[in-house]
């Protein structure tokens, strides 16, 4: 079941990061890939599971060449809406990319992975697109955190399967030596938490990663 392609959620995915918690959790999140991408050049950029655009924005701001791609014609419908610059859009699935091996100077999945019924195999399409010495850019959600163990509860979140720190390392570990940071941590009851005394006893919900493909 794709529950992103449901005309509802689409239209109101945008909506979440405009309130306060949505904001502040948009903002650490994306500080932490930010500081990732430091190191790499922009280039050409496939962006998977692109959604309503969100993370298409950030990556066209920041000089990619973005062929953003999803799997829901209602998300990419928002993400038209926006007339990103430098940005193609199409509906393709990472189970089965219609691109040439090593096509690609960077491959980005943010919180995609999540929903694509099939990691393992996800992350062998990434790898073939993806031009050796070229960067993959990944952000998931962590199994451990409050989130994850919490996502039954979730009426989106429950489709998906959280990685958690170890089962993400050994999936990036397969094309070079990944960077994981994470981020964004969450109390029990949902709250952030900033102290960082608090911040080490409590898993953080998002994992950013980066990591080179081997020559």
């Amino acid at each position: 079941m794709n529950i992103f392609a449901e005309k509802d959620i689409a239209q109101e995915y945008d909506a979440y990061y405009g309130t306060a918690l949505g904001k502040q959790i948009d903002l650490q999140e994306k500080q932490l890939i930010e500081d990732l991408i430091q190191p790499i050049a922009p280039g050409n950029l496939l962006e998977i599971g692109c959604g309503t655009g969100h993370w298409t924005a950030f990556f066209s701001q920041h000089g990619f060449n973005i062929i953003a791609t999803d799997v829901s014609e209602a998300m990419l419908e928002q993400a038209r809406k926006k007339d990103l610059p430098n940005t193609q859009i199409q509906m393709a699935s990472v189970l089965q990319l219609p691109f040439p091996d090593n096509h690609f100077d960077q491959v980005a999945v943010v919180t995609a992975l999540e929903f694509c019924g099939d990691i393992p195999r996800a992350f062998a399409e990434i790898r073939r697109v993806l031009k050796p010495g070229g960067w993959l850019i990944a952000g998931c959600l962590n199994a451990d955190s409050v989130l994850g163990k919490n996502k039954a509860q979730d009426p989106v979140f429950k489709h998906g399967h959280f990685m958690n720190e170890t089962e993400l390392l050994e999936h990036l570990s397969s094309f070079g030596k990944p960077v994981i940071k994470t981020g964004v941590h969450l109390s029990p009851e949902f709250k952030l938490v900033s102290e960082t005394t608090d911040q080490e006893a409590i898993p953080g919900v998002f994992m950013a990663a980066t990591v080179q493909k081997a020559s």
